[in-house]
C-alpha cells in the first residue's frame, strides 16, 4: 500500500510530465503555425495560384534581366488561363482527308486549269513562299500573272488583304466578313467571282478536267468505287471536297511558343518570355487572339483606319455589317489567327498596316475610337493600354514566336493539266 509521501511524488511527477507535454504541444503548434505561414506565402505565390492580374502588377515590379522570375511569370500566366496545347482539328464526316482525296485537292491547289482563263491558280493568291498569303496589301484577281509583289498592279485588285490558309481548319467560318462557314462553301466563291478566277461555264471547266488522264485516275482513287476511270467522279461537289480535303492538313503546330508550352523552358529567350506576359496581360491581346490557335472564333470591330496614320478615318469597308444588312455590324470583321503572323504582313482586312509595330501601336492607342475617330461598332475589349516602349518590343518579340518551324507545303513542279506552276 503506496503512502502519503509517494503518492504525492506519483502526482508531482505526473503534474511534471503534463506540464512537459503541454509545452512540447505548444512548441509544436507554433512551429507548424510558422511552417504554415511560409507555406501558404509560398504556395501562394506559386505558379498555379498567381492570378493574370497578379502576375501582370509582378511585371511592372520585375526587372527586364531577370529571366528566371520572367520565367516563372510566363508559366504562372499558362496556368492562370488554363491555355491548352493545340491539337489536330476536327475533320467533317462526310470529308474526311483520306491520302488520296489530300494529294488530288494538292494538285487542284497548284492547278491554272480551275481558272476562266487557265492562269490563276489557288496558289496565286496563297503561295507557300508567302504563308500561304500573297503579301500583298489586297488581293490580286483575274487577270492577274505570278505571284507576290510582281502579281500587284497585274489585274483586278480585290477589295480585301489575303488571308493566310494555315490553320483555316480550325475556323468557324471563312472569309474576313464570316459570309460562309465551311471550306467547302468557300472553296467555291473564288472560283466563281468575277473579279477572281472568273469561272462561268461549270460545263466546260469539268469537260476540261475530264480530258485529263490523270485526272480521272485521282478523282477515282479519292471518290470512286470500283471505278472505270471514266471521269464520272469528277464534278463540282468533288472538286470543292478535295481542296477543302487538302487546306484542312495546312496547320502550324511546331512553333517556339509551342514548344514552350510544352515545357521546354529555352524555347523562348527573355525578351520573348516578357513579351509573352505582356500579350496575355497588360496588352490584353489573348482576349481576343486566345492561344492555342490565337484567335477567338468570332466577328468584331477594332475601329480599323485606312492607315498607320494617328489622324487617318475609319476604313469605309462595312464588313459583316453588309452580310447583316445592319448598321451594328458594320466594321466587324474575323478575327485573323497569329500563327505566322511575322511571315504574313501586311496586316488588317485592308492591308494598310505593314508592320507589326504598327499594329502594336494602333492596339496601344486604343484603336480607332482611341485616335479620335468615330467607330460607333468598336468592341468595348478594344481600350487604350498604356504599354512602355520596352514592353511594344517585347510584345513584338513574342508574335515572332509563332512562326511555323516545319517546311511549307512543297510547291510541285508540275500539275496533271501540263499549265504553268505558280513558282516554278
Amino acid at each position: 500500500m503506496a503512502t502519503p509521501k509517494s503518492k504525492m511524488e506519483n502526482l508531482n511527477s505526473m503534474q511534471s510530465q503534463a506540464k512537459v507535454l503541454k509545452l512540447v504541444l505548444v512548441s509544436l503548434f507554433i512551429v507548424l503555425a510558422v511552417g504554415g505561414v511560409q507555406a501558404y506565402r509560398y504556395f501562394s505565390t506559386s505558379e498555379a495560384a498567381l492570378t493574370t492580374e497578379q502576375i501582370t502588377a509582378l511585371a511592372k515590379t520585375t526587372t527586364p534581366e531577370d529571366r528566371a522570375e520572367w520565367l516563372r511569370l510566363a508559366r504562372a500566366v499558362l496556368a492562370s488561363e488554363s491555355v491548352q496545347q493545340i491539337t489536330a482539328p476536327v475533320e467533317p464526316r462526310n470529308n474526311l482527308g483520306e491520302s488520296s482525296k489530300v494529294e488530288l485537292g494538292y494538285q487542284l491547289f497548284f492547278d491554272p486549269i480551275l481558272s476562266a482563263d487557265k492562269t490563276t491558280s489557288c496558289a496565286s493568291c496563297h503561295h507557300p513562299d508567302f504563308g500561304m498569303a500573297d503579301g500583298l496589301p489586297k488581293g490580286v484577281g483575274a487577270g492577274g500573272r505570278g505571284y507576290g509583289a510582281h502579281r500587284a498592279g497585274s489585274g483586278a485588285e480585290l477589295p480585301r488583304n489575303t488571308p493566310s490558309i494555315f490553320n483555316v481548319a480550325f475556323n468557324e467560318f471563312q472569309f474576313w466578313d464570316g459570309r460562309v462557314r465551311t471550306l467547302e462553301e468557300q472553296v467555291l466563291v473564288p472560283l466563281f467571282a468575277e473579279n477572281e478566277m472568273n469561272q462561268q461555264n461549270l460545263a466546260e471547266l469539268l469537260k476540261r478536267l475530264r480530258a485529263i488522264p490523270r485526272y480521272r485516275e485521282l478523282f477515282g482513287k479519292a471518290f470512286g468505287f470500283k471505278t472505270q476511270n471514266d471521269g464520272i467522279e469528277i464534278n463540282l461537289q468533288n472538286i470543292a471536297r478535295a481542296i477543302s480535303a487538302f487546306e484542312r492538313k495546312l496547320n502550324i503546330t511546331e512553333t517556339s511558343y509551342d514548344h514552350f508550352a510544352k515545357g521546354k523552358d529555352d524555347a523562348l529567350t527573355t525578351e520573348q518570355l516578357r513579351g509573352f506576359v505582356v500579350f496575355m496581360g497588360q496588352g490584353q491581346c489573348a482576349v481576343c487572339h486566345t492561344p492555342p490557335h490565337f484567335h477567338d472564333g468570332v466577328l468584331s470591330s477594332i475601329g480599323t483606319t485606312t492607315s498607320p496614320d494617328k489622324a487617318s478615318p475609319i476604313d469605309p469597308d462595312p464588313g459583316f455589317g453588309a452580310v447583316l444588312r445592319r448598321q451594328d455590324g458594320f466594321g466587324m470583321f474575323k478575327t485573323p489567327g497569329l500563327r505566322n503572323v511575322e511571315r504574313t504582313a501586311p496586316y488588317m482586312h485592308n492591308g494598310a498596316f505593314k508592320t507589326l509595330e504598327e499594329v502594336v501601336e494602333f492596339y496601344n492607342d486604343g484603336g480607332g475610337r482611341g485616335r479620335g475617330q468615330d467607330a460607333y461598332s468598336q468592341d468595348s475589349k478594344v481600350a487604350k493600354l498604356d504599354l512602355t516602349e520596352q514592353q511594344k518590343k517585347d510584345l513584338v518579340a513574342f508574335l515572332k514566336t509563332l512562326n511555323d518551324l516545319s517546311p511549307p507545303p512543297v510547291v510541285p513542279a508540275s500539275v496533271p493539266s501540263g499549265l504553268p506552276v505558280v513558282g516554278k
